[in-house]
This record gives C-alpha cells, sequence and structure tokens, in this order.
C-alpha cells in the first residue's frame, strides 16, 4: 500500500501506519547513537585507568575483550528469547539500564577485578540491541528495509564520533572517576525513549534455537566477521602507521578520526543500493572496493594521496553494516530475526576482535606493508566467499 496505508507483507503485522514508521526510525536511530556511544566508552579512558591501577598494556587490553567476548556470546542466545517471548522491547530497555550501570561501576572502580566486571557489564548491554533493533525495522519496513536500516545506521557514525571527543573531555575537565558516573544519564534516556516510543512487534519466532541456524546463515557470518576483521585491523593501527610514517600523534589521530565520518554517507546509501541492487551484489562490491582501496593506500606515495583512499576505506567498510543486518533478518528461518542477526553480527564481532592481536604480531614481524597486504587478502577472500551466499532480492 502506499506510505499512508498500512503493511501487510510481514507475517503478524497489524496496522503499521507510516507514522508508526517514521515515529519507530526516529527512536531508533537515536538509540543506535547511545547504544555505539558506548562501545567506545573505553578506549578515552583506558590511558586513566592504566595509570590509576599501574595496569599493563595486557591487563587493559583484557577489558574491552571481554566486554566483545561477552556480547557475541549472548546476543544469538538474547535474540532468540527475545523472539520466542516477544520481549524485544523490555530486553532493549534492560541493555540501556546494563549501561548505565557499567558506567558507574566504572566510575566507582577501586581494583583491576571491578574494572572486569564494569567490562562484563558492558558486553551484557552491547548484546542486545543490535537484534531487536533489526527486528522492529524488519517488522515495520516491509518495504525498503535497507533504506530504513541505513538511515538508522546513522546512528553508528554519530556515537563512534561523539564518543572519543565527550569522553576524553569529561575525563580531563571532572576526573575519570565522575566523568564515567556521569556518562550513565546518556543510557537512561535511551531507556525512557524506548519505554514512551517503540511499540512491540507482534511476531514470534519458531521454537528451537538450532533449527534457525543455516548453512547461508552461517556463510554470511563468516563473510561479515572477515570484512570486520579487515576493517578493524586497518582502523586499529591507522594512527600507529601514520606516526611511523613521521607525522604527530595528534595529526596521527586526527586523520584516523575522520574516517568515522565516512559512515554518515555510506551507510544510508549502502542499505538503499541493497535495494535496488540486490544485497549479495552490495557486500561484494564493498569488499572488492575496501581491499583494492588498501592496496592503493600501501602504494601511496605522499600523504595528499593517503588520506583519501584511507577515506574510500573507511566508506567501503561503511556500506556493510545495514546490508548485513537486512540480509541476516533476511535469511532468518522460521521468524527468528534476532537470533539470525545475533549470530551474524555479534560472531562476526568475535572474530573482528581477533584482528588488532594477530595483525599486532605481524607488525612485530615483519611491518606494515606485509600486514595491510594481508588485510586486502582477507577482504579478497570474504568477496569470493560472498558470491555462493544466495541472491537474496529486496521484497
Amino acid at each position: 500500500m502506499g506510505e499512508a496505508g498500512t503493511d501487510a507483507a510481514v507475517p503478524g503485522q497489524v496496522g503499521v501506519l507510516a507514522a508508526d514508521r517514521r515515529r519507530t526510525l526516529a527512536a531508533l536511530t537515536a538509540c543506535h547513537t547511545v547504544n555505539d556511544f558506548y562501545g567506545l566508552l573505553l578506549p578515552p579512558l583506558l590511558p586513566a585507568l592504566r595509570a590509576a591501577f599501574d595496569l599493563t598494556y595486557t591487563q587493559a587490553g583484557m577489558i574491552p575483550f571481554v566486554s566483545t567476548g561477552l556480547s557475541a556470546l549472548l546476543q544469538p542466545n538474547l535474540g532468540y528469547l527475545a523472539d520466542r517471548r516477544g520481549i524485544r522491547k523490555p530486553l532493549m530497555v534492560a541493555c540501556f539500564v546494563t549501561f548505565a550501570l557499567a558506567a558507574v561501576s566504572i566510575g566507582r572502580s577501586s581494583s583491576f577485578e571491578t574494572l572486569l566486571l564494569a567490562g562484563l557489564l558492558l558486553g551484557i548491554g552491547a548484546s542486545t540491541y543490535h537484534p531487536q533493533s533489526a527486528t522492529f525495522l524488519s517488522y515495520y519496513f516491509a518495504q525498503n528495509r535497507g533504506r530504513a536500516q541505513g538511515i538508522h545506521g546513522i546512528g553508528n557514525g554519530l556515537g563512534f564520533m561523539a564518543a572519543p571527543v565527550v569522553v576524553a573531555y569529561l575525563a580531563e575537565r571532572l576526573g575519570w572517576h565522575n566523568a564515567a558516573t556521569l556518562l550513565a544519564l546518556p543510557a537512561l534516556l535511551a531507556a525512557l525513549v524506548v519505554v514512551a516510543s517503540l511499540r512491540e512487534p507482534k511476531v514470534r519466532g519458531s521454537r528451537g534455537l538450532l533449527a534457525g541456524v543455516t548453512r547461508p546463515l552461517l556463510l554470511l557470518t563468516a563473510v561479515n566477521g572477515l570484512g570486520m576483521a579487515a576493517s578493524n585491523g586497518f582502523l586499529t593501527w591507522l594512527p600507529s602507521y601514520y606516526a611511523s610514517q613521521g607525522h604527530s600523534l595528534f595529526v596521527s589521530g586526527t586523520l584516523t578520526a575522520a574516517i568515522s565520518t565516512a559512515a554518515l554517507l555510506a551507510q544510508p546509501l549502502g542499505g538503499a543500493l541493497s535495494d535496488r541492487f540486490g544485497r549479495r551484489n552490495v557486500v561484494a562490491f564493498s569488499l572488492a572496493s575496501a581491499g583494492v582501496c588498501l592496496l592503493l593506500f600501501l602504494a601511496a606515495p605522499t600523504l595528499l594521496l593517503m588520506v583519501p583512499l584511507s577515506l574510500l576505506v573507511g566508506f567501503s567498510t561503511s556500506l556493510l553494516p545495514p546490508v548485513m543486518m537486512v540480509y541476516a533478518s533476511e535469511l532468518a528461518a522460521g521468524e527468528r530475526t534476532g537470533m539470525a542477526v545475533g549470530i551474524v553480527w555479534g560472531l562476526g564481532t568475535a572474530v573482528s576482535s581477533l584482528s588488532p592481536l594477530a595483525t599486532g604480531g605481524i607488525i612485530d614481524a615483519r611491518g606494515f606493508g606485509p600486514t595491510y597486504l594481508a588485510l586486502a587478502g582477507v577482504s579478497g577472500v570474504a568477496t569470493l566467499l560472498t558470491l555462493l551466499l544466495p541472491d537474496q532480492r529486496p521484497r
């Protein structure tokens, strides 16, 4: 039907009006900004935490690692539970309340062990949002799902851009204890937005967690994990690469932070392109172009060429997230959308979390050139695997 009518293309969808769609998309985009803000809460605080508790780099690195690992394990399970019980909205509220508890726990930490506990709380909070938001968008947007997911992806860019600036500013002005405690407020506001603005989708997932694990879904998980690993490895060491070329830490960090702006354009574009040209085609293009731009980046002789090529790498990889979310939801069996997104996104994140560790070892042994060459190869492998995916066409 037209925009003013209702959609009936999704099983169980009843009385979805244009106003419902607009309200849901606006609320989810705002919540996505807050959710991904907490994804970068720890990195700006780690220097202060290391100094306060006399931590080694390995100990400091364990805090975000336990957060990512727990999130990856919980996402498919909580997604399945939300699908089966129809409790997506309560779980999203719990997600943001847990983020608030994590921020307060960091601010009140008195030992390394309590910091690890705060990291676990961050992981619990991060395990809930993406599977549930994908279900909301799949339900409320029977058509143009890629476009809706892409607009929703703007929140990712905003959250990632805001976190380093806000967290560092507050920590410098108030001290890390007070700054972390104060940063519980955005999560509580997001919880209120969920309560006030979202209406639970009237669909229930089928019984059986493993019954929803299909070959295409596992293949998409592998593709997503490899794509995220290439992106994560590139971005993690990019400031160090610039510094090795003789640039200051400030310049290196600023040039790297600029890549986050690519998501503001790339995510809406990626979603919209997937609606028109198909999910598989956009995923393959994104991965292939990222690999090519990585190779060109390595060959660039001057900073004047390196910077735009690094932005192109960031732009190419930022096309992926909204397409992956929609792809996973459309490959979900038995209305297990939350579980499917939990597998593809959660396990993909787990794979990508290993990338900085592996690439750091290659840099120590062989230098930056072979490392980025290897990441371009990872993008190439992911591109080839994409060709084995079903050619999922927009509904």
